[in-house]
C-alpha cells in the first residue's frame, strides 16, 4: 500500500523506508558528533571558541586521539546521509516551483563534501601538526581546502530543511502539523539565544539537523505501514 504523500511519483516504499533510516542514522550520527566536539574541548555550548590556525593547529595535536576518532565518525556518518539522498531525489513533487528532486540533489553534494572535508582533515592534519612550530604555513594552507568544503557542504544539507516543512505544512506532506511547528519553533529559539550570545553556534547546528531525525523517522514510519 502506497503511503500518502511519499511513495508516488516514482518512489518505491523501499526507497523511502531505507532511505528516511539512512536520513535519521546520518543526521543523529552528526548531532552526536558534534556533542562528542564539545565534550573534547574543541567546541561550546555556551560560548562560540574562535582559534587562529596556530591555535587550532596546536589543540588537535595536544587531542588529536579523540578528534581524530570524531571526526572519522563524522566522515562515516555522511555516507549513509548522501545514500539517503540519492534513494530521495526520484520524487517528482515540487516545493513552489523547484522539483523536490533539486533540493536532495544539493543535499547530496554537500554529503559528499563534508565527506572529502574529514577527510582530508583525518588523513593530513597530524603530519602537518608534528612541524607546527617550524612550518605553522603548511598547517594553514592544508586546513584551508577541508574549511571551505564544509562550510559549504554544511550549508547545502540545509536544503533537507525547506524539504522537512514543505512535508509538515502542506496538505499532502507525510508530516504532522504539530510536528513541524515545534521544529520550527526549536530552530528559531536556537538562533534566537544564539544572536543574544546564550548559546553557541553548536546549539543551532543542532536543531538544523533535527528535521531531518523526524523526517527519516517518518518516511521510515509511513512507508512501512
Amino acid at each position: 500500500m502506497e503511503s500518502q504523500g511519499i511513495t508516488k511519483n516514482g518512489v518505491s516504499s523501499n526507497e523511502v523506508r531505507y532511505g528516511g533510516l539512512l536520513l535519521s542514522m546520518g543526521a543523529l550520527i552528526t548531532v552526536i558528533c558534534i556533542v562528542l566536539e564539545v565534550n573534547a574541548g574543541w567546541a561550546s555550548f555556551s560560548k562560540e571558541i574562535v582559534r587562529t590556525d596556530l591555535e587550532a593547529g596546536t589543540f588537535l595535536f595536544q587531542n588529536w586521539d579523540k578528534m581524530n576518532v570524531i571526526w572519522s565518525f563524522s566522515l562515516f556518518g555522511n555516507i549513509p546521509l548522501a545514500i539517503a539522498a540519492l534513494l530521495l531525489q526520484k520524487h517528482a513533487k515540487k516545493i513552489g516551483a523547484l522539483p523536490l528532486s533539486l533540493f536532495w540533489l544539493v543535499h547530496f553534494i554537500g554529503s559528499i563534501l563534508i565527506i572529502i572535508a574529514f577527510g582530508i582533515s583525518v588523513g593530513s592534519y597530524f603530519p602537518a601538526m608534528e612541524v607546527l612550530n617550524e612550518q605553522p604555513a603548511l598547517f594553514s594552507t592544508i586546513r584551508g581546502a577541508p574549511m571551505v568544503f564544509f562550510n559549504f557542504g554544511a550549508l547545502c544539507q540545509l536544503f533537507a530543511i525547506p524539504i522537512f516543512f514543505h512535508s509538515g505544512f502542506s496538505k499532502s506532506g507525510p508530516v504532522g502539523k504539530k510536528l513541524a511547528i515545534i521544529c520550527l519553533v526549536l530552530i528559531l529559539l536556537a538562533i534566537v539565544l544564539s544572536m543574544v550570545g546564550l548559546v553557541s553556534f553548536a546549539v543551532v547546528a543542532i536543531s538544523f539537523y533535527i528535521p531531518s531525525i523526524v523526517l527519516g523517522i517518518v518516511y521510515w514510519q509511513k512507508a512501512t505501514s
